[in-house]
C-alpha cells in the first residue's frame, strides 16, 4: 500500500513469484479507503446505534483476504479467456464467408447466422477454459464436470452477451468488435427480444467485472440434472454466493436490495438458457445448418 516506487516495487514482487491475479484492483483499494473513512479520529468505529451518525453513515464489512484473492483470480481468468484469437477469428470469417456462398436462400442471412454459430463454438470453448480454472472444479468428479459445462455453457453465454452490451447503440458487440443488433438477429432468424431486454437491465444495475466474474461461477456450480454429487457442488456454489454477498456490501454499501437483484438474475438465466436450446432446435426443423459441436453440447437432436 506504499505510495513511492509502485512501479518497481510491483515488478520485484513478479520477480520473486507473485501472480498476477493477487494484485489488489483499484476497486478493491477504493473499498479499503472507504472502510478507514468510517472511522472517526480516535480511530474506533462509528456507533452502529440509533444516533444520527449511523443513520449518516452505515458500517462496512472489509472482505476477507481469501475473497478478495477468490474476485482477483476470478476476475483475473476472465479476462484472460474473454477474446477468442486473431487467427481464429479470422478464420471464422473465411470460413463463414466461402460457407455462406455455398447456401440457398438469402446469403446475408446465412452469413449472419453462420457467424453467430461459429462465434458461438469459440465462446463455449472459452467457457469451457475459464471453468477448469474455477477453485473447486477440478475436485469434482469428470462426469459432473461435463454435466455442469453442458448445462451452463448457454446461461454463462449470455451473461458474456450482457458485458459485451452497448448502451448507445443497443447492441451486442462480438469479438471481431462488430455490433449486433436485434435487427441483426432476427437477419438471421434468431430473434431473441428477452435477451437484449436482460442485457439492458444488465447494463442498468451497472454490473461491474467482479460481479460478473462470481455470477458466471455461481451459475457454473449451479444444481443440474444427473450431477452425482450434488451436496458437493452446492457446497463449491456457497463459496462463491458469500463471496459475491460479501463484495456487493462493500461496494454497494447504500444499495440494499442489490444482492437479492443479482441472484435473481439466476432464475432469468436458466429461461434465456431454455428458449436458447428450443430456438436452435427450431432451426433444425427448418433444416438450417447447426455446428455438430452445439448439437451436442446443447443435447439438440431431432
Amino acid at each position: 500500500m506504499r505510495r513511492k516506487c509502485q512501479e518497481c516495487r510491483l515488478k520485484k514482487c513478479y520477480a520473486v513469484g507473485m501472480r498476477p491475479e493477487c494484485v489488489v484492483p483499484e476497486a478493491q483499494c477504493a473499498i479499503k479507503r472507504k472502510n478507514k473513512e468510517v472511522k472517526n479520529p480516535n480511530g474506533s468505529i462509528l456507533s452502529s446505534g440509533g444516533g444520527p451518525a449511523a443513520k449518516m453513515q452505515k458500517v462496512v464489512v472489509p472482505l476477507k483476504p481469501e475473497e478478495e484473492e477468490l474476485i482477483n483470480r476470478l476476475v483475473y481468468f476472465q479476462d484472460e479467456f474473454e477474446q477468442p484469437s486473431g487467427e481464429d477469428l479470422k478464420r471464422i470469417d473465411k470460413s463463414v464467408e466461402e460457407e455462406s456462398d455455398d447456401d440457398c436462400g438469402d446469403p446475408h442471412a446465412n452469413w449472419r447466422l453462420r457467424h453467430i454459430t461459429e462465434t458461438t463454438i469459440l465462446t463455449v470453448q472459452l467457457i469451457v477454459e475459464f471453468s477448469k480454472r474455477l477453485p473447486g472444479f477440478q475436485s469434482l468428479c469428470r462426469d459432473d464436470q461435463v454435466t455442469l459445462l453442458k448445462a451452463c455453457s448457454s446461461e454463462v453465454m449470455m451473461l458474456r452477451g450482457a458485458r459485451r452490451y452497448d448502451s448507445n447503440s443497443e447492441s451486442i458487440v462480438f469479438a471481431n468488435n462488430k455490433p449486433y443488433t436485434r435487427e441483426n438477429y432476427l437477419e438471421a432468424e434468431l430473434e431473441n427480444d428477452d435477451l437484449f431486454k436482460f442485457c439492458k437491465t444488465m447494463s442498468n444495475m451497472k454490473v461491474d467485472n467482479a460481479e460478473y466474474a462470481l455470477l458466471t461461477a455461481i451459475v457454473i456450480f449451479s444444481e443440474r440434472h444427473n450431477l452425482k454429487e450434488p451436496k458437493k457442488v452446492e457446497k463449491i456454489q456457497e463459496i462463491y454466493v458469500e463471496a459475491l454477498q460479501a463484495y456487493v456490501n462493500n461496494r454497494r454499501s447504500r444499495e440494499n436490495v442489490m444482492f437479492a437483484k443479482l441472484l435473481s438474475v439466476l432464475t432469468e438465466l436458466r429461461s434465456l438458457g431454455n428458449a436458447n436450446s428450443e430456438k436452435c432446435f427450431s432451426l433444425k426443423l427448418k433444416n438450417k445448418k447447426l455446428p455438430k459441436f452445439l448439437e451436442e453440447i446443447w443435447d439438440i437432436r431431432m
